[in-house]
Formats: C-alpha cells, structure tokens, sequence
C-alpha cells in the first residue's frame, strides 16, 4: 500500500487578479490527474467585517496522491503549465521540501524540479 503525499502549490505574481486567473487555470489542468484529490486550500477565518474571501485560499492548491506515476505526472503538468508563460511562477511545497519553478525553465532549472519530485515518492 502507498502512503499518501499532499503537494502544496502556491501560484505567485505580482498582479492578484492575473495569480487568481492563473491558479484557477492550474487547477482546471490538475484536476484530470489521477490524483485523490486536487482541492483550493481552506480559507483562513476572515477578521471581524472583513469581506471577500482569503486569496491563499484561491492561490493555493493541495494536491493529495498516493503513488509516484502520479508525482511524476503532477511534475510534468507543473513543468508545463509554467513553461507557457515566463511570467507564470509558483512553489510546490511538501513539509520543509520545496521547489520554486518561474518562468522557462532552463536545465539546471528542470533538474532541481526532477529532484523535489524525486525525493517526494523516497
């Protein structure tokens, strides 16, 4: 039986409207894989009169799987989807691991996203 691993992705930018448009793509792009369950991270409690929702809740994504075909999997979509925008930047997490991928990836770029889903399935 596998264990199961929660990748965190927190989609960034410096326009909010443009990282909510881009998480909800990404999500819309995660969800085919055949992952347990590809969700929007709970939204904080909001303070007292304050309105709207949280944006880490829209800009975060969890991400929870059980076998490494689908790590696999959920590197090559991340991969991707930054690779079609050099302005598109987001980090997935898992624990204290974490990658940042911005941008076209270049080698040493790809390698140190190989590595983190590596080490995710050791």
């Amino acid at each position: 039986m596998h264990r199961m691993v929660d990748i965190v992705i927190t989609v960034g930018g410096s326009d909010p409207s443009l990282v909510d448009e881009d998480a909800r793509q990404l999500h819309a792009e995660l969800e085919p894989l055949p992952a347990q369950d590809v969700r929007f991270a709970p939204a904080e409690p909001a303070p007292g009169g304050a309105k709207g929702l949280d944006a880490a809740s829209v800009t975060t994504i969890i991400v929870a799987l059980a076998s490494s075909p689908v790590l696999r999997q959920l590197g090559l979509v991340l991969r991707d989807w930054v690779n079609r925008d050099q302005h598109r930047k987001l980090v997935a997490r898992r624990g204290e691991d974490e990658v940042e991928i911005v941008g076209r990836l270049d080698a040493e770029q790809e390698k140190l996203v190989e590595e983190f889903f590596r080490r995710q399935v050791e």
